[in-house]
């Protein structure tokens, strides 16, 4: 009888028993590969931040080409951006401060926490359906290589998704991390090569999107690769990769031509540098350099490279790519002149005055360094100069040397902005388009010419990166809160957005409402400026005195540096 009350109590006591519910995340819930991760839902866009598409690239990874992520169980938490990669703690910062100061506004610069574990990506869409093939941006940030992240508020993909796209940032390893070259990692490559691992991180973002972005509602062959500066030149030299092949369709470059502003570098010519890193690392004991520099912190092995090459490396850039035989078979230059590159459309274009942020940035360096600044003579100024204009200017180097030279004595700075912005993009801007066109794709250039009422407007017009906010709608975002915007630049920002976005969906910027932006053609060349007034006007003639741009002369010109 125990025995019957017994089993009688049990079923009656699990019915009484609270109820246990199982806990369903709040979020939307994508499956990719490695396995499920969750998001957030803010109005009609859903945001995944966070997301590995790669391994981190620590340990016997570092200086190593990406490897793909390991999977997880359960659910990923994807509410959270990643560290940045690598880089000066104070990040872009340092390059902001100057430039709010010259505007009379106080900006403190936050202290990022970098890591070398940063190879994620975000993304933000208005669309979880599968067969919604909603085109596709994914943003390189710009930052020299060397500082930046995917992540900054600045770059929040939301208003550009509200258009109709899916808007994806990344990070990229940054510095001597990302762009550093030694004989022993040359050597221990299956492919030969080392120095670009900061690309070969865009291009596993790029795959990665490939694979997976089409459970977030993307259409993966409709893709365009975007980007500032640094992420600028970064976009149209992996136009120029063989690696990149369906990877993307379309490029939107701000502010960085692949070919114009520094000469090309080769494996060879920059493996002194990793071997003077190396042996200082070693400390003269015996051994692998590169064993000893992957058991260094990152940051000690940047700080060393930074003090070479103040002392012993000045003419060497680190940060940029590198001809190494498998990720750039040769130079961009060469590339685009033999029509080596990959069949996109572009879309490119600079700053009015895009040299004055670096010269209100190299003057404050210099007021706050305890170490005296060497000065360049003005002569061997005028040598670099030319040095940079004549693989365009060609036989016109002399005389397009001379006469911004006479116009820099006149009328002073301004001039030097003009000189700089001509010969170091305007004209590799408008030689990429006219090589583009020549290939059988259209090309698309503008002007920003928009600078911002205040301060510091007849200091820096229309300043490197200024065009940023109006890209992205982000205003209110820390980088640029301390500009005085107005309705004009409300205005502005929503044109952008219209061409950047149409552009990106079909190939063709232009839209109802908007002004009718024409493609390059050599005879009229075509182009749009971002006027101050905020309207897009409509122009031609892009070309800078001396610069020629005919194809045939291009390619002649080009295919000998």
């Amino acid at each position: 009888m125990r025995l019957l009350v017994v089993f009688l109590a049990v079923p009656m006591l699990l019915l009484s028993a609270p109820k246990q519910h199982r806990s369903e995340p709040k979020g939307p819930l994508v499956h990719v590969a490695g396995g499920t991760i969750l998001g957030v839902q803010r109005g009609n866009i859903a945001i995944f931040e966070g997301i590995p598409f790669a391994a981190p690239p620590v340990g016997p990874l570092r200086w190593r080409e990406p490897q793909p992520a390991a999977p997880w169980p359960g659910v990923r938490d994807a509410t959270t951006a990643s560290r940045p990669c690598m880089q000066n703690v104070a990040g872009t910062d340092n390059f902001i401060e100057p430039l709010a100061a010259a505007y009379g506004v106080t900006y403190t610069p936050q202290t990022l926490q970098p890591s070398e574990d940063c190879l994620y990506l975000n993304i933000w869409t208005p669309s979880l359906q599968t067969g919604n093939h909603l085109p596709v941006m994914v943003w390189l940030h710009g930052g020299s290589n060397r500082v930046g992240s995917g992540s900054e508020p600045g770059y929040d993909g939301s208003i550009l998704t509200s258009r109709g796209v899916i808007a994806v940032t990344i990070n990229y390893r940054l510095g001597a991390m990302g762009f550093f070259t030694h004989p022993e990692l040359t050597e221990e490559s299956p492919h030969h090569s080392s120095g670009n691992y900061g690309l070969l991180d865009q291009i596993a973002a790029l795959q990665w999107v490939q694979q997976n972005i089409a459970a977030f509602g993307g259409d993966a062959t409709n893709v365009t690769l975007f980007g500032e500066s640094a992420g600028s030149i970064d976009a149209t030299t992996l136009m120029t990769s063989t690696l990149t092949k369906n990877l993307f369709r379309r490029v939107i470059a701000e502010s960085g031509p692949a070919f114009g502003l520094e000469p090309e570098r080769t494996v060879a010519q920059m493996q002194p540098l990793g071997l003077a890193v190396g042996e200082e690392a070693l400390k003269g004991k015996p051994g692998s350099q590169i064993q000893a520099l992957r058991s260094l912190p990152a940051t000690q092995v940047a700080d060393i490279e930074n003090r070479l090459i103040a002392s012993q490396f000045k003419g060497d850039d680190p940060n940029a790519s590198v001809v190494d035989g498998w990720v750039l078979q040769q130079s961009p230059a060469k590339a685009f002149a033999s029509g080596n590159v990959e069949p996109v459309d572009l879309l490119a274009g600079f700053n009015a005055r895009e040299i004055a942020a670096f010269r209100v940035v190299e003057a404050e360096a210099a007021r706050k360094s305890s170490q005296p600044v060497p000065k360049t003579s003005f002569s061997e100024k005028l040598k670099q100069f030319a040095d940079l204009a004549r693989p365009l200017y060609g036989n016109w180097t002399n005389l397009a040397v001379a006469t911004y030279t006479a116009r820099i004595v006149l009328h002073g700075t301004p001039a030097v902005d003009q000189a700089s912005n001509d010969i170091l993009i305007a004209c590799p801007d408008g030689a990429e388009a006219a090589l583009v066109t020549s290939a059988g794709q259209h090309a698309y250039l503008y002007r920003f010419d928009r600078s911002v009422p205040g301060k510091g407007e007849s200091d820096l017009g229309a300043f490197h990166s200024l065009e940023l906010p109006y890209v992205f709608g982000t205003f209110q975002a820390r980088s640029f809160s301390w500009l005085p915007f107005n309705t004009t630049d409300q205005k502005l920002s929503q044109i952008i957005q219209s061409y950047w976005t149409n552009f990106a969906k079909s190939g063709d910027p232009n839209g109802q409402g908007l002004p009718h932006w024409s493609p390059w053609n050599i005879s009229q060349e075509l182009f749009v400026v971002f006027s101050q007034s905020g309207e897009a006007v409509p122009q031609q003639n892009f070309s800078p005195s001396f610069c020629h741009l005919a194809p045939d002369r291009l390619k002649r010109q080009l295919v000998s540096y």
